[in-house]
């Protein structure tokens, strides 16, 4: 819903100019209570170019962002309409405003934003006069004031929109400024809305006038406030369109606007919480026993003070009460805590934000959202969700707390919640899985058995349970449901008496519903307990004898049941650790039974296969005894048809010629494996002598090489030795007798004839022993050739192995030249080596000598 926080401005005097000129010796007596309704019309520029009409949810208006609007704001006056066009304003007159003009349409992102951060929008048509004005402007989206607007939410957009209007009434000094807040949501450009609606958003002011008179002795007017109860829903309240619904005095202030949760009926919604209103009225002897009480209330607690209390503490006096009977009332170190922990995190911000709304919604210091009561919930929550790590924040608190801050500021506030925590014991009741909660409960279920037989029996016969219904009376403190009067009346006597209160004011309520309970079943039991009690005790006067119900009746035994409780969990604990044993052991003995059954299953199995076994044994030992029989058999029948074929002299005649047919198949082939095998050895021999032959031509050629060389150093050392003596005729004697030394071994050394083999073996000299084995060699080849060729072979095979013989000759041959020619070169090189070598030493002994 959108709400307002109007206020009067100052405008300066080049904008008004002198309001009370004009309009004669006096200005004409107005109504000291007006009524303003306006009405918010948005739209935006679509593809065709004309403008349609905005989305506008309960929660606001659905905006596309960098898209041109049109807004249009319309001012009509629910009060007494005023005649425009008149010449005589003391006789005309009727008591209304009269609006003479409006300025220009103001907009702004946010709330409670300054005059000063507001955007005037272009006006693009305006006209006022009489009780009411109307005018239409051009929101530009390219303004860089408005570019918060372009933003889709969820991205820094603003969750609201200020609107403004500035009104100059006649008769009333200063502009008048009406301000509408409402949330708006961001879409991106192309969003596109299938179904929303087009109503406008409508919200009335309430303007409360002061009388004044100037020094001229006139007149004047003055606006001593302007009120809004936000947005309006006609569909929903039903309400019609007249001063006299609202107004019903003109002397009064404005009255608080219908709450349409607020229901005036017994029907089937539940009573929503915070609903409820509490008489200040109080009598003057009860007044003076109260003042008494608090004079003499220093130390403890005075003995007429659980009287009083149980009777009910004066609204007025509710707050002080309260804090003195916690003693709390001078806690300043908890209350500077309070401050500190204000501004830290807590880790359950999303779950606070969610109930704060659910918040006594039907008061109106709670209603509005991120109003005062709803911030002041906000942080007290979040104070003690930081202060309480234990228990953090449980849904429950906020009734309580709420409660607490409608008679206190929030820091006392705050300390008394701490002091109903932890001093109380309503902290046990959250703790620990809420373990105390149930103690709590089966308490009550007791007390009901010993106090309310008949109910419970009922109770137990339909299977509702004490959790279905009291869980919530207790965790709240019947904040939660109840009305007002009620519920502040019985944190009076729980702050008296303590936890003792909850099971009387329990056992009262179901003690004064009991005939009703009784006459239903499960489901209109749980209805009654939601619906219909809550409604039955919203009179004062029932609650005061709910509460006198309540104190009335004793609550004895509870230490009783607490241990009874105690010992019963206990033997359920332990039971239920030898259930948990039970069934792990049945756990394991179902799992041995299971192996059990797969053994026996195995087993039989295998008995199956060995008796199987068995048949097939017998019936292959039966198979092989047939068997045996049958080789017996033909056994027998061979021999016989062997002697028959002895005794047959055909039949001894064709298996010899048989016989002698497969030997001389066989010889052949024998024949022909001798052969092939006397071929191959005759061929490796073929092989070996030409390799020796080839042997012995290198020799020889080596033979010559050698010889040629020495013949060559001998011809060379002569000329030397020619060319020295005739140079110089007187050489040493060393000399001469070493070149005579030389020249003997040279004419000496065997010619190349020596080394040519000896055919004759008895020619042959001892010393030479390389020549008489060359010579054994090709005394065995002859003897190997003679053998070959006095060997049988046929024509094919002789050209064969020729042709064969011819080319490995060649082949021998050409290697062999090419050794020769290599082996030559290299014997040259050598020798000119030699002759180098010589002369070089001829020469240096001539030199010496």
């Amino acid at each position: 819903m959108a709400s307002s926080l109007v206020g009067d401005i100052s405008a300066a005097p080049s904008m008004t100019g002198s309001l009370t000129e004009g309009l004669g010796p006096a200005a004409p007596p107005m109504q000291l209570m007006h009524v303003l309704e306006c009405t918010v019309d948005i739209k935006e520029i679509d593809a065709k170019g004309t403008f349609s009409q905005v989305p506008k949810e309960r929660l606001g208006y659905k905006l596309r962002g960098g898209i041109d609007k049109q807004v249009t704001i319309n001012v009509t006056q629910v009060t007494n309409n005023v005649q425009a066009d008149t010449d005589d304003l003391q006789s005309s007159y009727t008591g209304g405003l009269y609006i003479e003009r409006c300025f220009g349409i103001l907009l702004a992102p946010g709330r409670s934003v300054k005059h000063s951060d507001m955007q005037l929008l272009e006006m693009v048509s305006g006209s006022s006069g009489g009780s009411g004005c109307s005018v239409c402007a051009l929101w530009n989206a390219g303004e860089s004031a408005l570019a918060a607007f372009n933003v889709a939410s969820g991205d820094g957009a603003p969750a609201y929109m200020s609107l403004a209007l500035d009104l100059v009434i006649r008769g009333i000094r200063d502009p008048l400024r009406l301000v509408v807040e409402t949330p708006v949501k961001v879409f991106p450009p192309t969003e596109r809305f299938w179904y929303y609606s087009k109503r406008p958003l409508v919200q009335q002011f309430y303007i409360n006038l002061k009388e004044s008179v100037d020094s001229l002795g006139q007149l004047q007017y003055e606006v001593t406030s302007v009120e809004t109860s936000g947005e309006l829903d006609r569909s929903r309240l039903n309400l019609p369109l007249s001063l006299s619904s609202l107004l019903p005095s003109p002397l009064s202030t404005a009255p608080a606007p219908p709450s349409p949760s607020e229901p005036d009926s017994d029907g089937d919604e539940p009573l929503l919480s915070g609903t409820g209103e509490v008489s200040k009225d109080c009598g003057v002897d009860v007044l003076e026993n109260w003042a008494q009480v608090l004079r003499s209330w220093i130390g403890p607690r005075p003995r007429a003070l659980s009287q009083l209390v149980r009777v009910g503490v004066p609204e007025a006096l509710r707050g002080e009460v309260w804090l003195r009977l916690a003693g709390v009332d001078q806690n300043d170190k908890l209350m500077e805590t309070y401050r500190t922990l204000i501004s830290k995190d807590c880790p359950f911000e999303a779950v606070i934000q969610r109930d704060i709304a659910r918040t006594f919604p039907a008061h109106d210091f709670f209603r509005e959202a991120g109003g005062l009561g709803q911030d002041s919930l906000l942080r007290m929550a979040r104070a003690y969700a930081v202060y309480d790590h234990e228990v953090g924040y449980c849904q429950g608190l906020s009734f309580l707390a709420a409660t607490l801050l409608l008679h206190m500021p929030e820091e006392q506030a705050f300390c008394l919640l701490v002091r109903l925590m932890y001093g109380y014991g309503l902290r046990e009741l959250y703790k620990d899985g809420f373990d105390a909660l149930y103690m709590r409960l089966h308490q009550l279920d007791r007390l009901m058995e010993e106090q309310l037989n008949d109910l419970r029996a009922h109770f137990q016969e339909l299977g509702v349970e004490p959790h279905m219904f009291a869980s919530q009376w207790f965790l709240t403190v019947f904040t939660a449901r109840f009305p007002l009067p009620l519920v502040y009346h019985i944190l009076d006597v729980f702050l008296l008496q303590g936890m003792d209160t909850l099971f009387q004011v329990s056992l009262a309520l179901l003690s004064r519903a009991r005939k009703d309970l009784l006459q239903h079943d499960f489901e209109g039991v749980l209805k009654y307990f939601r619906v219909t009690l809550p409604k039955k005790c919203r009179a004062e006067e029932a609650a005061r004898q709910i509460v006198k119900l309540a104190c009335s009746i004793k609550v004895k035994r509870l230490q009783k049941y607490q241990l009874e409780y105690e010992k019963f969990i206990k033997e359920s604990a332990e039971k239920e650790k030898i259930n948990v044993e039970l069934e792990r052991l049945k756990g394991i003995n179902s799992q041995l039974q299971q192996d059990k059954d797969m053994l026996e299953a195995q087993l039989m199995q295998a008995r199956s296969n060995y008796e199987e076994a068995q048949k097939e044994s017998v019936h292959y030992a039966a198979v092989a005894r047939d068997y045996r029989e049958i080789c017996a058999r033909l056994d027998k029948q061979l021999h016989t048809v062997q002697d028959c074929v002895k005794s047959c002299m055909n039949c001894s005649l064709k298996l010899a010629q048989k016989d002698n047919k497969e030997e001389v198949e066989q010889k052949p082939e024998e024949e022909k494996e001798n052969s092939s095998d006397t071929e191959a050895r005759l061929k490796q021999r073929v092989r070996d002598l030409e390799l020796e032959l080839a042997q012995v031509k290198l020799a020889h050629v080596q033979a010559q090489c050698s010889n040629q060389e020495l013949s060559h150093q001998l011809n060379a050392a002569l000329n030397e030795m020619q060319a020295a003596m005739n140079q110089k005729q007187t050489v040493t004697p060393w000399l001469v007798r070493t070149l005579g030394s030389i020249m003997d071994a040279a004419q000496n050394r065997p010619s190349f004839q020596t080394y040519l083999p000896n055919l004759n073996p008895e020619q042959q000299s001892p010393s030479l022993p390389r020549q008489g084995s060359f010579s054994s060699t090709q005394g065995q080849s002859q003897a190997n050739l003679d053998r070959r060729v006095s060997e049988p072979y046929s024509p094919v095979v002789v050209r064969r192995k020729k042709d064969l013989n011819a080319k490995r000759h060649s082949m021998l041959v050409e290697s062999n030249h090419s050794n020769e020619v290599k082996d030559l070169n290299r014997r040259s090189h050598e020798v000119k080596d030699l002759n180098r070598r010589s002369h070089e030493v001829i020469v240096k002994n001539l030199s010496m000598g």
